[in-house]
């Protein structure tokens, strides 16, 4: 099965573990680049990191979760941009319209047009 195979079989299956679309807005996210109000404490995280203390890292951010949330983005923040992404893909398909001229397209979707002669 192709990516467009598996598009067109799952048109109408909208995932919601991170995203509500179609059925509400995509949230803006607002990230920042860091900056002086937060540089010393991403140096401390980062620090951490080096050095291996990945626990300390961990709770030093969330600790700090308020803060660094306009700054740090995490694998959750990219789940979610992918699945609002998939979701827009399944919408878009659902609502475009092709218009096929003389040879059978080698995949339609519903609503497609073929004219053939």
């Amino acid at each position: 099965m192709n990516n467009n195979d598996f598009i067109i079989q799952n048109a109408s299956s909208y995932t919601h573990e991170y995203s509500n679309f179609p059925n509400s807005l995509i949230p803006q996210h607002h990230f920042k680049d860091a900056d002086d109000s937060v540089a010393s404490l991403i140096n401390e995280i980062t620090d951490y990191k080096m050095r291996g203390l990945y626990d300390l890292a961990a709770k030093k951010i969330t600790e700090n979760a308020d803060i660094l949330s306009r700054y740090n983005i995490n694998a959750e923040t990219i789940n979610a941009i992918e699945e609002e992404i998939r979701n827009v893909q399944i919408m878009g398909i659902q609502k475009h319209q092709c218009i096929y001229f003389n040879n059978e397209p080698e995949i339609c979707c519903r609503n497609d047009v073929w004219l053939g002669e």
